[in-house]
């Protein structure tokens, strides 16, 4: 198993149903080659582990470097693990809107994710700089 953490920006280009569907497109593609992880997208910033067959997971990531909607693109780790941290493809999103800022729903959800973090019992490198990655997203300001 190889697993390979990143962090990123968006592009200002991207939306709602542009990460809806980049999600959608993952997910196919992903299972089809036995690729699983975890993406978070918060604040126009990606933080995403994948994990796989080693070809597909550093295939994978020579795209996402090429991928315009995409800038900033930052490696955190990359190596082999003894098995998944995710079985399943997930992604953590949440549209920021002024409704949501007001009724406090973006600092649950921030909640959630830290506490995600926290609770996680499995540690690899990989895992560990994925949970950093989403840490520093959620505690920086955006620009």
């Amino acid at each position: 198993m190889y697993q390979l953490s990143y962090s990123s920006r968006a592009t200002q280009e991207i939306c709602e149903e542009v990460i809806s569907g980049i999600l959608e497109t993952s997910r196919e593609r992903n299972k089809a080659i036995g690729v699983t992880g975890c993406l978070v997208f918060h604040k126009f910033s990606f933080v995403q582990i994948i994990e796989g067959e080693k070809s597909h997971i550093q295939s994978l990531f020579r795209d996402i470097r090429r991928d315009k909607r995409h800038r900033d693109v930052t490696l955190l780790w990359e190596g082999k693990n003894s098995g998944r941290n995710f079985g399943d493809w997930n992604m953590a999103y949440f549209t920021d809107t002024k409704e949501n800022s007001v009724s406090g729903e973006m600092k649950n959800f921030e909640r959630n994710l830290l506490l995600l973090s926290e609770l996680s019992a499995d540690s690899t490198a990989a895992l560990d700089m994925f949970w950093i990655g989403v840490r520093k997203l959620i505690s920086r300001e955006v620009n």
